[in-house]
């Protein structure tokens, strides 16, 4: 996404339209059902890339082998794979493939659809600890210390997703005329508030930089005097039964416990084995050094933590000390 690792600029729509027919017919043989090219409002003037969505069930051999199938197919010489992502250049205009597992193809899909539209619902699902991106919509559980954060599912069903927002799912489904359109649709949500565009986050600051969409938002805000708030309940907490209402299939706060229970016995364990008391008996060890010290002492064991939650605090130090003198010598 983006479209500037080539430096090829950007596309007239008409331009982009036969590219796209071009590659819809090669995709179609290639990949059948397993792939998308994300929608976007009807009137957008140019492009700066193409993304295409590849489901991860297309892929029989690796991926290593589709790409090179790509590159051959298309007669590519300009192409650069960047961590699950494939750019290419295809008639001097760059084209992006993202492999997805095919569980959050459809996901990934939808969460990409008319251009930053998904990172605009996000910042309001964010209100209610719920993440919205690639793998729909997640719950963002954090410990205590703030330091360990896992997301846990809550549902892939986009209808039912917009539905908790009671945004028109209909509407997203027709697609948007106008980039006036989309942002109409984001601000017509009930819990639209513009507390995060009056005081930008970092991360905000920096997509406002990248991403035209954002910046044309800021813009359609500040033009149409947009005053909307909303209050929200300090404590997020509050919030777990209204989603377990509207997503009980996810079973939330069965997951939840599960994850609290969890941080006692992580929390137990480190109580009697961390860096720092391992740093305190042995000064010299730090870094990359500590790193790999505590996990070639950690792998005598086949569940560590088992071992460790169950032995007491000296059985503990007793075994350090006896592997750090064979580890030195």
């Amino acid at each position: 996404m983006g479209g500037n690792l080539f430096k090829l600029g950007r596309l007239p729509r008409a331009d982009y339209k036969v590219i796209e027919s071009e590659l819809v017919q090669y995709l179609n043989q290639k990949f059948g059902i397993h792939y998308r090219i994300p929608r976007y409002y009807d009137d957008k003037p140019d492009f700066g890339d193409m993304d295409i969505v590849v489901s991860s069930a297309v892929i029989t051999g690796n991926w290593e082998q589709l790409k090179n199938e790509i590159i051959n197919d298309l007669g590519l010489s300009q192409y650069k794979s960047t961590g699950a992502v494939f750019s290419t250049v295809y008639r001097n205009f760059q084209v992006d493939y993202f492999v997805r597992n095919h569980r959050y193809f459809e996901s990934t899909y939808n969460f990409l659809c008319f251009n930053d539209i998904g990172n605009l619902v996000g910042k309001i699902f964010k209100r209610f600890n719920l993440k919205y991106g690639e793998q729909g919509l997640q719950y963002v559980f954090r410990r205590a210390d703030n330091h360990y954060h896992k997301d846990l599912a809550v549902s892939l069903d986009i209808e039912k997703i917009f539905g908790f927002l009671q945004l028109d799912f209909a509407k997203w489904q027709q697609g948007f005329a106008n980039k006036t359109e989309m942002f109409d649709w984001v601000v017509a949500c009930p819990y639209f508030s513009m507390a995060p565009y009056e005081k930008l986050s970092k991360k905000m600051e920096q997509r406002l930089k990248e991403r035209p969409t954002i910046q044309a938002f800021m813009e359609y805000l500040e033009k149409n005097q947009v005053t909307k708030t909303y209050e929200f309940a300090e404590d997020r907490d509050e919030y777990i039964p209204t989603i377990d209402a509207y997503f009980p299939e996810a079973n939330l706060p069965a997951l939840i416990a599960q994850e609290k229970e969890r941080e006692k016995f992580v929390l137990a364990i480190k109580a009697k084995y961390n860096g720092r008391i391992i740093m305190e008996m042995f000064p010299d060890l730090e870094g990359k050094t500590l790193g790999t010290f505590m996990m070639n002492f950690q792998n005598q064991w086949e569940d560590y933590e088992k071992a460790f939650y169950a032995m007491e605090a000296e059985e503990i130090e007793k075994a350090l000390k006896e592997f750090y003198r064979n580890y030195k010598q």
